[in-house]
């Protein structure tokens, strides 16, 4: 979000609260959802991509939500299109009009291709209807999701899906790119499908509001940069809403917004000018600056994304949401276990939550239960494997999810073995002092090389940043 959309959205938010009544709350957050989807979503290269993607979003929510909701889907299912029709009104009349005017297929969503769409959706969501009783219906949805993210997250595979859409809306198939596919919001909104899904086929919900869910998933403060939310939380604290301090809300979340915009828009922008990148690298000639230069990136990708964070739990407050954090100095913490407890926060939870935890207890009901170190060894490293992962699906992505999981493990073991050497340091005041500071910078130290793999586009390229590092290949 630009600077001029979060100031806008701000007001809007606020007015929304202190004007709208208690019972209009739930749908006008819905039609709001609905418009930012479509407003955020970056434009492509790929004719109407910016329409269709957001569009699939809600075809993808329903469908699950059907899946969630059997009891009274159907009533709610004419409330739930209008109010999708009210939050896509705006843009489909500046399509139209735009259309009218320019004549243009090339850049505008026209009434064939949105006639089509529409048909498609009434189609699909007839069969689902159909097929909503099947025992494997929820399960095929967390199938699909995963399948979604894998061609959206693998090079190749954005690359071949790009050039098919580019043949079925005849644009030139050789200038497909991985980067045509930009689906906005698309892994927030897959991690909170997933966990409603879980948490249902658990039994923790009966019954899921198909409006509260729609809300839950496209909630427009979270989608750029998260904080994954727990649908339960979020649907008490909507319940709850109009109990809470309006004026210390509003205080509160105006506070936390302006210090997101300084981390983001001041402090992370500056940094962004001296951190370390691949159009820079070449240009530097010594490994004291390239180290420079890395640390100016650890710190920049800290404060931008803690900085959409701070902005997004300040919108949230505005409508009454208190949404978790994401972030507690992650870089002040003494060793790498507190630091993935302190950053990202939610998302270590949630890999923790439907991964982590779950493999954990099948294995150690298994033939390797004699083995707790190499169980360890092995959810530790496929957990920060799958952060990795999660960020792109590549061999650089994977090897800094090897990094951190490594880091994890011999720290783990490291607390083992030195267990009675930290009881005598923490009964010296200075010595425990000071291993704390040495800790807290071996820390930052280890995360901070580790975005050398973050960063770099290829092995190679990550490689050559270390031997840089150390002063070789200039």
């Amino acid at each position: 979000m630009t600077i001029a959309q979060i100031a806008i959205t701000s007001i809007g938010v606020i007015l929304y609260r202190l004007c709208a009544k208690d019972w209009q709350k739930e749908k006008v957050l819905f039609i709001t959802n609905v418009f930012f989807l479509f407003l955020l979503q970056p434009a492509t290269s790929i004719r109407y991509l910016d329409f269709i993607l957001p569009f699939l979003t809600l075809l993808l929510i329903m469908g699950v939500g059907i899946g969630l909701n059997i009891q009274s889907i159907k009533k709610d299912l004419l409330k739930v299109v209008s109010l999708i029709a009210l939050g896509l009104l705006p843009f489909l009349l500046a399509e139209y009009l735009s259309f009218l005017q320019n004549s243009s297929l090339d850049k505008h969503i026209n009434p064939i291709t949105l006639g089509w769409l529409i048909l498609g959706s009434v189609v699909a969501i007839l069969f689902l209807f159909l097929a909503r009783k099947q025992k494997k219906y929820l399960a095929f949805f967390i199938f699909l999701i995963l399948l979604i993210f894998v061609f959206l997250k693998q090079p190749q595979l954005s690359t071949w899906l790009s050039r098919n859409m580019r043949f079925l809306f005849q644009q030139n198939t050789n200038t497909a790119s991985s980067l045509d596919i930009r689906w906005f919001g698309y892994s927030y909104i897959a991690f909170r499908i997933i966990h409603v899904i879980r948490e249902y086929q658990k039994g923790r919900f009966s019954q899921v509001s198909i409006f509260r869910f729609f809300n839950f998933c496209l909630f427009f403060p979270t989608l750029s940069a998260g904080p994954i939310a727990k649908y339960d939380d979020f649907s008490a604290q909507w319940e709850a809403v109009e109990t809470r301090d309006v004026a210390d809300d509003l205080f509160q979340g105006t506070v936390r917004l302006f210090v997101g915009l300084f981390k983001k828009f001041v402090v992370a922008d500056a940094l962004a000018m001296m951190a370390l990148n691949t159009t820079n690298l070449n240009q530097i000639t010594s490994a004291g600056w390239i180290g420079l230069a890395l640390i100016a990136f650890s710190l920049q990708i800290y404060f931008d994304f803690s900085g959409y964070t701070d902005i997004a739990i300040g919108l949230g407050l505005f409508m009454g949401i208190k949404l978790p954090e994401n972030f507690n100095k992650p870089y002040l913490k003494s060793n790498l276990t507190k630091f993935w407890d302190s950053w990202h926060i939610t998302l270590a939870q949630w890999i923790r939550a439907y991964y982590f935890n779950p493999v954990n207890r099948a294995l150690r009901k298994s033939k390797l239960a004699g083995s707790q170190t190499l169980i360890l060894f092995f959810t530790q490293v496929t957990t920060m494997m799958l952060i990795g992962l999660w960020h792109g699906i590549t061999w650089t992505f994977l090897v800094w999810g090897l990094w951190h999981g490594l880091g994890l493990f011999i720290h783990n073991r490291w607390n083992a073995v030195t267990k009675s050497m930290q009881t005598r340091v923490q009964q010296k005041p200075w010595l425990n002092s000071f291993m704390h500071g040495f800790s807290t910078l071996l820390t930052f130290i280890y995360v901070t090389l580790g975005w050398v793999w973050f960063f770099s586009p290829s092995m190679q390229t990550a490689l050559s940043i270390f031997q840089k590092l150390i002063g070789k290949g200039f």
